[in-house]
């Protein structure tokens, strides 16, 4: 059966460097927290500098279940990553690329999805475009806040378990160098079981309760 691709193309910008927002993608931890209404469980099988492999319980909006899914994400360079996705035993299959352009601090990202579907199903390209759309928006809408807060403690000297030096040490003068490169190194360190049992929510309408850790 011939066989045809539904596409959507969705982009936005944040006033933010790449790297954080890179540091957002890869950060799988989060998932179930921040977006809970769309993700309920996330495990990673496999994990690397450039890989991530992990199972995932999603829904779509719109779409009144969730699939069970396997999604693997790749970072092919510093301005490209590419995730594939599927489900119900292989028969739905989507593939997403992200582009990353850096001004200065500041990032647009544009994501393309691809979905492959049988050549009859052509006519929900209008559908699908819509979904991804409102998906992409909502998940977007959703990191913004903790993106921020990660920002504006980056600006403060804050590094990744370490916290801010001259909070730590009260010995230490206040030297902050907010023109200093936000610094991506992956895989990101875990709090959770996310690799052993998975992160889930045990509150699940909570917008602050519910991480499985």
């Amino acid at each position: 059966m011939k066989k045809i691709y539904l596409t959507s193309v969705s982009e936005a910008f944040a006033e933010y460097p790449k790297n954080l927002l890179l540091w957002n993608y890869w950060d799988h931890e989060h998932v179930v927290g921040t977006h809970f209404l769309h993700y309920r469980k996330v495990k990673i099988l496999y994990e690397d500098e450039k890989v991530c492999y992990s199972e995932r319980e999603a829904k779509m909006p719109f779409i009144p279940f969730y699939l069970n899914e396997k999604s693997l994400a790749v970072l092919e360079n510093e301005n490209r990553m590419i995730s594939w996705h599927s489900a119900i035993f292989d028969l739905i299959r989507l593939k997403q690329i992200f582009q990353f352009e850096e001004v200065g601090q500041k990032c647009k990202v544009i994501r393309s999805d691809f979905l492959e579907v049988p050549n009859f199903l052509s006519f929900l390209q209008p559908m699908f475009n819509k979904i991804m759309k409102k998906w992409f928006i909502e998940v977007w809408n959703e990191d913004m806040p903790m993106r921020e807060r990660r920002f504006k403690v980056w600006k403060l000297g804050f590094k990744d378990f370490k916290g801010v030096d001259y909070i730590n040490d009260k010995n230490l003068n206040k030297n902050i160098n907010v023109s200093r490169p936000y610094a991506l190194k992956l895989p990101l360190p875990k709090i959770t079981k996310i690799k052993d049992e998975g992160s889930f929510r045990k509150f699940k309408k909570s917008k602050h309760l519910g991480y499985g850790l």
